[in-house]
């Protein structure tokens, strides 16, 4: 646990009083400290004097890849949610104060997953293989501006099995017909919100690897995409070449990964709906939600079907 506030940290510690914890003030001892004990959970505040959250939790990943990250802060910073997502890989966001129920719920999954899913190391796809998933993989983009969509024509076509759609239907069935290891969505597309769509898609197929574009990303957003639909990368309008292209590549490396070992997955599932989320308006009927959980053989492919089995 690493928090600047000792109290904080007092609270923390008596709150998970049934676990053997370690804990500091320093952010610049956390790696060491996590190494050293071979944690299997890091809780880490964000607003730091020395070290902000999202560059300590990127170091730990790095350094100690086994130990899942939960980033803990008490205010809405777009920038640090972004980095939460992009640099840290952070498994959940949680604000202060916290529901004393709902972290050690957390903490108990995640230190379950920790221990028992296996870790998928970065860059550890030799470079043929990484080929071989370029060119099985298909990429599918859910965007209705037609310039955003000709932008992402010229950088990933060349590159990549992409396939494009306007609305949330169009995109339902290229998954029915391909194989889809990366979505690449807008939050809106026309007026439909596609954020249930891309929650729903994570909670069923967590190896699936979202990445998303927009223009209006706003804190309350971010937070809820990373914590219940555990997005991969996201990214802001315009798009430039080199970070998307880097993203995706990233991505389909991953889930490729993830085919050949699926029980990894369960590092990347996603939260249940929040209340909000479960009473909201815009939440997806049940036949969608139907042909969603219907996607696993489509997606998956004969070999991964074969080993979940």
């Amino acid at each position: 646990m690493i928090d600047d506030e000792s109290r904080i940290l007092r609270a923390l510690k008596a709150l998970l009083r049934d676990y053997t914890t370690f804990q500091t003030t320093n952010p610049l001892e956390a790696v060491t400290l996590a190494k050293q004990h071979d944690v299997d959970v890091v809780i880490c505040d964000q607003r730091m004097p020395e070290k902000a959250g999202i560059d300590v939790l990127r170091d730990i990943k790095d350094a100690h890849p086994r130990a899942m990250r939960v980033l803990l802060t008490g205010y809405s910073d777009l920038k640090a949610v972004l980095g939460s997502v992009n640099d840290s890989e952070v498994y959940r966001f949680l604000s202060k104060p916290w529901n004393n129920t709902e972290l050690k719920n957390l903490i108990e999954e995640a230190g379950q997953i920790s221990r028992d899913a296996p870790v998928i190391e970065k860059d550890a796809l030799p470079a043929v293989e990484h080929d071989r998933a370029r060119s099985q993989v298909g990429v599918l983009v859910i965007e209705d501006d037609v310039t955003v969509q000709q932008r992402l024509r010229e950088i990933l076509q060349p590159y990549y099995k992409v396939n494009f759609a306007n609305t949330a239907e169009r995109a339902l069935q290229l998954m029915e017909q391909h194989e889809t290891g990366v979505v690449i969505s807008e939050t809106e597309a026309g007026r439909s919100d596609l954020t249930a769509l891309l929650k729903a898609l994570k909670i069923h197929h967590p190896h699936i690897a979202t990445v998303v574009i927009t223009e209006r990303a706003n804190a309350a957003t971010a937070i809820e995409l990373i914590n219940e639909g555990q997005v991969y990368r996201m990214l802001i309008k315009p798009v430039r070449m080199g970070t998307c292209r880097l993203s995706v590549d990233s991505a389909i490396g991953r889930y490729w990964q993830l085919k050949q070992n699926p029980t990894a997955a369960r590092r990347f599932m996603a939260a249940p709906p929040s209340v909000e989320s479960q009473n909201s308006p815009l939440r997806l009927p049940a036949a969608i939600l139907n042909r969603i959980r219907s996607l696993p053989g489509r997606l998956l492919g004969a070999a991964a079907r074969a080993q979940a089995h």
